[in-house]
């Protein structure tokens, strides 16, 4: 090997070397080895204003692909859950069926509180094919007498609870038109509260389950068949502007709160040595992760417990001169890119919602601090509510919401 290329590999042996060594210190993933910057953080809570929960302008539309199928007869909201069966052995070619063998299962995920009143679930044929929308006047459609009911009268566990409506033979006449040939349409109702059912787009969707013969000599046959479709039309109460802060996923109920970062932006944020960060050097610290802190009050969230999920998404909202209650429209309000949805559990009557995005553009000039709109992503989706303590005097001061930031200062 001659001189020049023992140099070109020493050269590279020592950049490897370098890159290897040199990428970051080791309790600090966001710095480096050379600079000596260490992430900082504080929790604000002075420029969390006042805020007020809204209706939404657009409501949530129900596609027929959800997770969960409602049923509720509460809070002044109504909910009907339809089924579509078709591919169903004609009425004339059943012979003989095994007795216990007819009937619809399905697998209730949630429901209201119902130790002290029971809950009936109902199962009704609807006189009418499907259509692609469902209105509120395919109620009329529905028979006035249930096929069968089924009385839960135990809470649902958090690994949900297989039912059966059970059948008579009679009751499987397909409704028979040109446009649904061999379609058997069905609607579930409760009499009071609400339930949540697994849909089609689970493994546990509604099935029909049927053991028949089409001849005395022949063999049996099984149905097992899942919906072919499944849909549920919800009519609520539209949300009712307030000073409380709160989410409400039946009523479309959102959540304002007023953010004023750029008051106390020359006094908040120092480097390692304690020293306020200048202008130009808060235009150059890197956010490493903001949350908003939010306490859930007592008592306020039958919900949300267990493993049960909330799934809330901030906006920047770009809407001058807000002093008081005022319903946001679409154009009042912006998603910063990079935004995530914050999904996670109550733990502790608390929880947080992730806007390193949003206080990142502020810090760095790039966007007006003039409030953070918090919509849940489970509207007309499930009857989830949380309300949160606010920052007025009243509140406790360890439930005061505060967001917390991990921020870097800037090295050159």
């Amino acid at each position: 090997m001659d001189s020049t290329s023992r140099l070109k590999w020493t050269l590279l042996l020592l950049l490897a070397g370098i890159i290897a060594t040199g990428c970051t210190k080791k309790d600090n993933l966001t710095g480096n080895n050379w600079s000596g910057i260490d992430t900082l953080s504080v929790n604000d809570t002075l420029n969390i204003g006042f805020g007020y929960s809204y209706p939404a302008d657009e409501l949530t539309k129900i596609k027929g692909t959800e997770s969960k199928l409602l049923t509720a007869n509460q809070r002044s909201a109504t909910s009907i859950s339809y089924l579509r069966f078709t591919g169903m052995p004609a009425s004339t070619t059943i012979h003989s069926v095994v007795g216990d063998s007819c009937y619809i299962k399905v697998k209730l995920i949630k429901s209201s509180a119902n130790e002290n009143n029971p809950l009936s679930l109902s199962l009704y044929r609807v006189n009418k094919a499907l259509p692609d929308t469902i209105e509120a006047s395919l109620a009329m459609d529905i028979s006035p007498e249930p096929l069968a009911t089924y009385t839960l009268s135990d809470s649902v566990s958090t690994t949900g609870k297989e039912i059966k409506f059970a059948l008579d033979t009679g009751d499987l006449i397909p409704w028979e038109v040109e446009a649904d040939t061999l379609g058997w349409n069905l609607a579930i109702k409760v009499d009071s509260g609400w339930i949540e059912i697994a849909s089609n787009e689970t493994v546990y969707g509604p099935k029909l389950n049927l053991r028949y013969k089409t001849s005395e000599e022949g063999s049996w046959n099984d149905l097992s068949k899942k919906a072919d479709r499944d849909t549920y039309f919800l009519e609520a109460p539209e949300g009712i502007a307030s000073e409380t802060w709160k989410i409400d996923n039946l009523t479309s109920t959102r959540l304002f709160i007023k953010y004023g970062l750029q008051d106390t932006l020359n006094t908040m944020f120092r480097d390692n040595n304690g020293q306020l960060l200048s202008l130009t050097d808060l235009r150059r610290m890197t956010v490493n992760k903001a949350v908003l802190v939010l306490h859930v009050k007592p008592n306020t969230n039958t919900y949300y417990t267990g493993s049960t999920s909330f799934s809330l998404y901030p906006f920047n909202v770009v809407k001058e001169n807000i002093n008081g209650i005022t319903n946001l429209v679409k154009a009042d309000y912006e998603q910063i890119i990079g935004t995530d949805t914050s999904n996670g559990v109550v733990e502790d009557d608390r929880l947080e919602i992730e806007i390193t995005p949003l206080v990142q553009a502020y810090s760095s000039g790039d966007k007006e601090p003039l409030g953070i709109m918090i919509q849940s992503l489970q509207e007309r989706q499930n009857f989830g509510s949380l309300e949160f303590f606010d920052n007025l005097g009243a509140t406790p001061p360890d439930k005061m919401p505060y967001v917390r930031i991990i921020y870097t200062p800037p090295f050159l």
